[in-house]
């Protein structure tokens, strides 16, 4: 999903004349990117910090006691690898990619099809280094710059929904069976292969009776920032009522769990703190 919502962001970006008022296109991208991501990861971060003041060791960031300056970096903005609440990685480089499309903006629109094919370089052989830290967005940003920079409509390939979603389904099973590194080549052709069967299937489905779901949209970009949260409470839940010979109810039930949990916490939020919810979604809820 991320790779498809990497592919309409920078669609949506390019159909606009951003470049044009760039002083606000960056306050918008501080508003909307930057605020919720710094935000989203403090809490986390304090967590950490609570549980290595009392001698417990917590994944990578083993080392917020002492102040490091670059471990308190990554932790909160993800600098040079993920930040503290995993997911937001997705908005640290989003931020990236905005800010490279507003320095190539005008190359780009006048030769979309070769400023991707450099973009499409750069990400594959990771010249962008620590720029961007999933090369793999970067690349989709820009494909969907190059929709609509070229003016095609992403509609156009709905036709391929019956090829695409076995295709998807398929690739994930075999990089599943013969443990495909994760930083390989082809994890990043399944990522791209996902747009392509998720932009058809939303497609379709939106055609269907489960168009009736698109109501709960309001409540996906809180689900997003707060949803790490809600999963490492419900996986400690679980462990301490389960033996792990039982534990593939959590992978069955911490879905459903998890949506509804997020749904219940925003509509507390709109009416206990409004105003907070407001700036810790960039305007979204």
């Amino acid at each position: 999903m991320t790779s498809t919502l990497t592919i309409i962001s920078g669609y949506l970006c390019f159909l606009s004349s951003f470049e044009q008022k760039p002083m606000w296109f960056l306050r918008k991208k501080y508003t909307t990117l930057f605020v919720p991501m710094l935000l989203w990861n403090i809490p986390m971060a304090m967590f950490i910090l609570a549980f290595q003041w009392n001698g417990q060791y917590i994944s990578k960031y083993d080392e917020l006691t002492s102040g490091d300056i670059l471990n308190w970096s990554n932790a909160l903005l993800g600098i040079t690898e993920r930040p503290v609440n995993e997911p937001l990685h997705f908005l640290r480089n989003l931020i990236s990619c905005n800010i490279i499309a507003l320095c190539i903006a005008i190359p780009f629109r006048k030769y979309p099809i070769y400023s991707f094919l450099l973009i499409l370089i750069v990400g594959v052989f990771n010249i962008d280094s620590y720029i961007v830290l999933r090369n793999d967005i970067l690349i989709g940003f820009f494909l969907g710059a190059l929709l609509a920079s070229m003016r095609i409509d992403a509609r156009a390939i709905d036709f391929l929904l019956p090829v695409t979603v076995p295709s998807y389904l398929v690739a994930a099973f075999v990089i599943f069976y013969f443990k495909v590194d994760f930083e390989s080549l082809w994890w990043m052709g399944h990522r791209l292969l996902g747009f392509l069967a998720a932009w058809p299937l939303i497609g379709y489905l939106n055609k269907t009776a489960f168009r009736k779901i698109s109501k709960y949209s309001q409540f996906s970009f809180f689900m997003f920032l707060s949803h790490y949260y809600v999963e490492i409470m419900l996986f400690h839940l679980f462990s301490r009522i389960f033996y792990i010979d039982k534990f593939y109810i959590f992978f069955i039930l911490s879905g459903p769990l998890t949506i509804g949990t997020c749904i219940v916490m925003q509509l507390i939020a709109s009416r206990v703190a409004p105003s907070l919810l407001r700036i810790s979604t960039g305007g979204r809820a």
